[in-house]
């Protein structure tokens, strides 16, 4: 072990030229911050699941309601009822029980990726030896708006992404089953309103969000500027003048704002058009089939009302595009607050590939641990001595072995 520790200095050494010459590749900047939220994937299907079958009961409480309005009508006997009166009461239980339990997974997700990201982010910054740039007020504003707005995108964007596919293709099938023509209006309404609308929201979000985030972090700036110096504003003078511009200041992101509220309200009147498009294809499909004897009444009233409920799934995708592109925005900006480490890391992950003796392995912490040997801190994703093939005892520190060895 210890001829394996004395040949990672001369590893390193032999890596410095690749090191050098290794283009940074540019990536996603959301994606480069994902995994300093530390979210399990499990937790995340586990989220869209309880989701998913929230709005099932959704869509079959319409559905079956419908269904048992119409047969009522024709007053047959009451046992054939039964089983539809049962499942309405199952699925509107089901329905508040299930979004409860997913609101409760989402956030679980969502806050404990907060809490991750805004403690890697601290523990980067204090590693980091380059002077800081920013204002305060700035800094500020991106260590809590921009970490808000990052872990935002699990709850706010990627859930109900997830969820509003798979339960529109349940859908579509539904209604594909009963009446073909009507499942395929069914889709491209649903094309409109979960693809069309959020593009239109992401584009003019592309066009505020840029702009919101600036004046958001001048007013941060601004404001911890009158609170901490306002003794020596007054006394130069400047004071007055500091809050004209803090005024001013506000004034341009209430503008901001009431543009991406424009924005949220044409995503809404078009996601309202194309639920009334929906049901009108539906109706003009169904009719002539109906009359023709190809289609039950009882069917004709499922396929009339249940897109009302299939529409819930993605009303809230346009919020959702403009939050994926408010938390790659926030990404942006604390990636320039964070050392950049991407050609190490890929230099890093070459050697313990190419090792040939298996003592490198790969690893992802989510803090640094204790020093190596008496050496540096453990980072947190890097390239770790595996002391031949003992297994590792926890995440921070050494091995077991190691440790006894040192």
């Amino acid at each position: 072990m210890i001829d394996q520790v004395s040949q990672a200095p001369a590893r390193a050494a032999a890596s410095e030229p690749r090191r050098a010459a290794a283009p940074v590749p540019r990536r996603d900047p959301l994606r480069r911050v994902l995994p300093l939220l530390e979210v399990r994937p499990g937790k995340v299907a586990a989220a869209i699941t309880l989701g998913v079958l929230a709005l099932t009961c959704a869509i079959g409480l319409a559905a079956v309601a419908a269904w048992l309005v119409a047969r009522a009508s024709q007053m047959p006997p009451v046992l054939t009822l039964s089983v539809a009166v049962v499942s309405v009461r199952a699925f509107g239980i089901g329905r508040g029980v299930l979004r409860y339990c997913e609101r409760l997974a989402s956030h679980d997700v969502a806050l404990r990726g907060m809490a991750a990201l805004r403690a890697n982010v601290y523990e980067r910054l204090a590693e980091d030896d380059r002077p800081v740039t920013v204002r305060r007020g700035e800094l500020l504003a991106r260590i809590g708006q921009d970490v808000d707005d990052v872990g935002d995108v699990v709850v706010r964007a990627l859930i109900p992404a997830g969820i509003a596919v798979v339960t529109s293709l349940g859908s579509v099938v539904l209604l594909g089953v009963l009446l073909p023509a009507a499942g395929v209006a069914l889709a491209l309404c649903l094309v409109l309103a979960g693809v069309v609308t959020p593009w239109l929201a992401a584009r003019a979000a592309a066009r505020t969000e840029a702009r919101g985030a600036t004046v958001r972090g001048e007013v941060s700036a601004v404001s911890l500027e009158l609170l901490e110096e306002s003794a020596a504003l007054r006394v130069t003078g400047r004071f007055d003048a500091r809050l004209r511009d803090l005024d001013a200041a506000d004034a341009r992101l209430s503008a901001v704002a009431d543009d991406g509220a424009r924005t949220s309200g044409l995503a809404a009147g078009l996601g309202a058009l194309a639920q009334g498009l929906a049901v009108l294809a539906s109706l003009a499909f169904g009719i002539p089939a109906a009359l023709a004897g190809s289609l039950s009444p009882e069917a004709l009233t499922v396929i009339v009302l249940t897109p009302l409920a299939v529409f819930e799934a993605t009303a809230g995708l346009p919020a959702a595009a403009v939050q994926l592109h408010r938390s790659r925005e926030a990404a942006r900006r604390l990636l320039v607050l964070l050392p950049a480490d991407g050609s190490e890391d890929q230099v890093a992950r070459a050697d313990c590939a190419s090792d040939p003796e298996g003592a490198l392995s790969w690893r992802t912490s989510p803090r640094g641990g204790s020093g190596q040997m008496g050496g540096p801190p453990w980072p947190s994703t890097g390239c770790r001595w595996r002391c031949g093939r003992a297994p590792w005892s926890r995440w921070r520190g050494r091995p077991a072995s190691a440790r006894r060895r040192c």
